[in-house]
């Protein structure tokens, strides 16, 4: 249930990600200290996060669901809001920055849940 972006620049489209939620731009996106996204409307707020991680030789930046710890698994809504929203942001901001999202339906790295 991973987010698959392939990027020339995985590291800089990151921290674009980076500087438009530090700059509440990227539409309800918040991030975590240790760099997770979470979506940021009161209804799924840490409910769920996704941890980016860059792959360079493969020249992309994924993105692992991360279940919130208290939770036994990860429904399909949950799963489904996340992956659609983060895909919106992606698709609506960073267009120029990426050539291809793909969104796993099974387990993949960086998922942890």
């Amino acid at each position: 249930m991973a987010i698959i972006i392939q990027t020339d620049h995985p590291d800089l489209l990151l921290d674009r990600i980076y500087e438009a939620i530090d700059n509440k731009q990227a539409d309800k996106w918040s991030r975590t200290n240790d760099g997770r996204l979470t979506y940021g409307t009161l209804l799924w707020r840490n409910e769920a996060f996704f941890k980016p991680q860059i792959w360079v030789e493969e020249s992309e930046l994924r993105f692992g669901l991360i279940k919130r710890k208290d939770r036994k698994h990860v429904t399909i809504k949950l799963y489904t809001t996340f992956h659609a929203k983060l895909i919106e942001m992606l698709l609506s901001r960073f267009d120029s920055d990426f050539r291809s999202i793909t969104a796993t339906a099974a387990k993949a790295e960086p998922d942890q849940f």
